[in-house]
């Protein structure tokens, strides 16, 4: 699989798991994430004691998740053309990706109305605000299981584990070998053939060039 970064005598001593990445999606992804959280609980603590300065540092975590999150959709956008999948990792990949967009209108929308709030909303506005917020994290937590879903049950942009080269000592698979077993089974039936250890886990062949259909 092609790396990201090809500067291997550098990147790869420094940062060896950076430099192995396909793309820099999965890397920008926490960003958004954790500002976002971190907005949330700081916000609701800012409203609930009255204190204008928890509200005022949580407005730039809102506004620096919303710049990430920005980033994170617009490499979204690249890695899905790049990375190899199949038809049922396409399905949760579109999903992903309105959940991903979902998030960004919902920070958008929130920002501009941060903005206004300390000269258009009451105490109760901005108790809205944050049940607005309260649905944009909670949809960014089912986006980002679903991101989780496609790396972590379909390996999409790693490499397959290499399976055991012994058996196990009790006379059964261990959990690699069950899942290389399975990897085996999966592409017995569909048709294709297992890559070889270290390769992507999915074809090539089942790239999709347009993913926003």
């Amino acid at each position: 699989m092609k790396t990201l970064f090809p500067m291997t005598d550098f990147i790869s001593q420094l940062l060896p798991g950076v430099g192995e990445m396909a793309n820099i999606h999965p890397l920008l992804v926490h960003f958004p994430i954790a500002l976002f959280v971190a907005f949330l609980a700081m916000d609701f603590a800012g409203w609930l004691f009255a204190k204008k300065g928890l509200r005022a540092a949580a407005a730039w975590m809102l506004y620096l998740g919303t710049l990430g999150t920005c980033a994170t959709v617009v490499t979204g956008f690249w890695a899905a053309g790049k990375v190899p999948h199949d038809e049922v990792v396409h399905d949760i990949m579109l999903r992903h990706r309105n959940y991903g967009l979902a998030i960004l209108s919902f920070g958008i929308v929130l920002s501009i109305w941060r903005a206004l709030a300390d000269t258009l909303f009451s105490r109760f506005g901005q108790f809205l605000q944050f049940l607005f917020a309260l649905v944009m994290v909670g949809t960014m937590t089912l986006g980002a299981d679903l991101g989780g879903l496609m790396v972590y049950k379909y390996g999409v942009g790693t490499k397959v584990a290499c399976p055991p080269q012994e058996p196990h000592p009790s006379g059964t698979a261990d959990a690699e070998g069950e899942e290389f077993s399975s990897l085996e089974e999966h592409h017995h039936e569909t048709g294709t053939e297992t890559p070889p250890c270290g390769e992507d886990p999915v074809s090539a062949e089942h790239i999709h060039a347009h993913h926003t259909h």
